[in-house]
């Protein structure tokens, strides 16, 4: 059988990069991530729920993805599958998702180098484009700082796309 495994670098730990202008990009270990999916998910919940383009400041949120989908950041244990007394479904996808803050003066240009996006047109849902890869992008605790969440399997892929984009990375 034939061994390809030494054609692609094995995946590594993502690691805090700063530069000499004050952008940091940081990987985040957060508590638990679970994707809610219900009629009316986004009327149910509790948390602030975050959209495009305002500022979350709470340590637990939720993600509006769409209108009957919210990713609930930093919540309770909740138990996975088919709720039918809320119709609502609950997955634990905490190891779903890696997720990054990009923090800086030109946080927001670097970004936009991967995608069209715009401060000045908000959004209920924090879903983008960003280098190609799909991903859940809003601002976090300040207005200079992004928390990206994308799945696992492609968090190298978006460092490599950030370092593409800016090679001084």
């Amino acid at each position: 059988m034939r061994d390809d495994s030494k054609k692609w670098d094995a995946p590594g730990a993502p690691t805090t990069l700063e530069m000499s202008d004050g952008l940091t990009i940081t990987p985040v270990q957060l508590a638990r991530q679970t994707l809610l999916s219900g009629v009316d998910v986004l009327g149910r919940t509790q948390h602030p729920i975050a959209a495009w383009s305002g500022v979350v400041t709470a340590q637990t949120y939720a993600l509006s993805l769409r209108r009957d989908r919210v990713l609930l950041v930093n919540g309770p244990a909740l138990a996975d599958g088919w709720h039918g007394d809320i119709a609502q479904a609950v997955s634990d996808v905490s190891d779903c998702y890696s997720v990054f803050d990009i923090r800086g003066d030109r946080a927001f240009s670097v970004l936009k180098r991967g995608a069209e996006l715009r401060l000045d047109v908000p959004s209920k849902s924090v879903a983008r484009l960003l280098f190609g890869l799909g991903v859940f992008l809003y601002r976090f605790e300040a207005t200079d700082t992004f928390r990206v969440h994308v799945f696992r399997g492609q968090a190298e892929t978006f460092f490599k796309s950030l370092k593409f984009a800016f090679p001084s990375l």
